[in-house]
């Protein structure tokens, strides 16, 4: 269809305010009664909405002080918000699909341990981040978005969707979504993250394409802009991080010091968070209790290091392979910058035989085997430093087969 997801939020908006039905090949019932909708809460295929989560959100954004004033002159919103973001959650069965899940959708369901979610960007300039999941105003929506893009360039609409309606972190109203099972089908969704975000790097510049192909003045805000160039810097940490390891391995006299910062890049972040969960024990929890959850988070928060530690080089080589690609399709060809397949496709396409793994993140044990090599006949001590992380590159097929299969369960009887 038109524009893939972003053209089916523009006919849908067309369809509320004016009664166009062009957008639609079939129209059934009395569509009438749709105009003068005020509010579109928007949901992906696997996104579940609890009850009482869509008034909470009508209620938050009909609020005097939440609702949008939009500025003709800055051409964006600029005081209030276009768009609500709630929370969004791993679901329940989700979780039990496979280790993976487990392990990087956090606690699924209702999660009793969690108590206080907070957003930098929503507590320090009281703007959050549109997912996609969340809640807009229509007239506002519309005025800001409305004939703003060119066609068949955009594929990541919604973090530039809420950058020009103003995005507003709601972090007490929650959905629940699936987390990918399988470590193939969740690098497929970040390919194409990454390629969106990367297709959005014109809106870093003064002036931006508009709807007619010819740019114009960029009316982002400098935190907007922010935004855009930060998810730009994370694609490329995988990459730094691998290209950190590698040089200071063959080329530095301590290699032992580059590992170490390479590993605190990774688990430094954990260990403050798990440290900030255990000091912070809640009121009405027993400390045996609060301890024994906050070691559980700890210890899934370091296993989730250790696992990030041992796909770097693939997920080095992914990110890479999704920059590269989108750079050479905007500059050159012009062409597939709206590919898109829907999640549940990413899953049955990915397979989960251990075979399929070795050839899909074959980069990874090639690039271990290559640098052992190189260290055992340049540097012998070096490779008695780096052997470690090694195993773990030579070994990354193996572990991400393993832990995207689904958990173990045991039927007891009683007899």
């Amino acid at each position: 269809g038109y524009e893939r997801k972003r053209g089916k939020l523009a006919d849908l908006n067309r369809l509320l305010r004016d009664g166009d039905e062009g957008g639609f090949s079939l129209v059934v019932g009395a569509t009438a009664v749709l105009t003068g909708a005020k509010y579109v809460i928007t949901l992906d295929t696997d996104t579940q909405l609890p009850r009482d989560a869509a008034r909470q959100l009508v209620g938050a954004m009909a609020h005097p002080l939440n609702r949008p004033l939009y500025d003709a002159a800055l051409g964006r919103v600029r005081e209030g918000y276009g768009i609500l973001q709630p929370r969004v959650s791993v679901s329940l069965p989700a979780g039990r699909q496979s280790r993976y899940a487990h392990l990087h959708g956090g606690e699924p369901g209702i999660d009793p341990y969690t108590r206080a979610v907070s957003d930098l960007y929503q507590d320090a300039f009281q703007e959050g981040s549109f997912i996609g999941k969340g809640i807009y105003d229509l007239e506002a929506f519309e005025q800001a978005l409305g004939g703003r893009f060119p066609d068949n360039r955009i594929l990541s609409h919604d973090l530039l969707e809420g950058c020009y309606a103003r995005a507003g972190l709601v972090s007490d109203v929650q959905l629940y979504e699936e987390y990918p099972a399988r470590y193939g089908a969740d690098v497929n969704r970040r390919h194409r993250w990454i390629r969106g975000d990367w297709q959005l790097a014109s809106w870093l510049l003064p002036w931006a394409p508009g709807a007619d192909g010819r740019y114009s003045r960029n009316p982002l805000s400098a935190l907007s802009r922010w935004k855009l160039l930060d998810n730009l810097r994370r694609s490329l940490v995988p990459a730094a991080l691998t290209l950190l390891l590698l040089l200071g391995w063959t080329l530095s006299a301590a290699p032992a010091f580059w590992t170490l910062a390479a590993l605190g890049v990774l688990l430094i972040p954990s260990l403050l968070a798990a440290l900030l969960e255990t000091v912070r024990k809640p009121a009405d929890m027993r400390p045996g209790r609060h301890l024994a959850a906050a070691a559980r988070a700890a210890g899934r928060r370091l296993v989730q290091a250790g696992f990030a530690l041992a796909t770097l080089p693939h997920e080095a080589f992914y990110s890479l392979d999704a920059i590269l690609r989108t750079l050479g399709r905007l500059a050159v060809t012009q062409r597939r910058l709206l590919e898109w397949n829907p999640s549940g496709d990413q899953e049955r396409s990915s397979r989960s035989d251990l075979g399929a793994s070795f050839r899909a993140m074959g980069v990874a044990p090639l690039l271990a085997a290559a640098t052992a090599g190189w260290l055992a006949l340049s540097d012998p001590a070096a490779l008695a430093v780096a052997g470690p992380v090694l195993l773990l590159w030579l070994l990354s097929p193996a572990i991400a087969w393993w832990i995207s299969l689904p958990p173990v369960s045991y039927t007891h009887l009683t007899l």
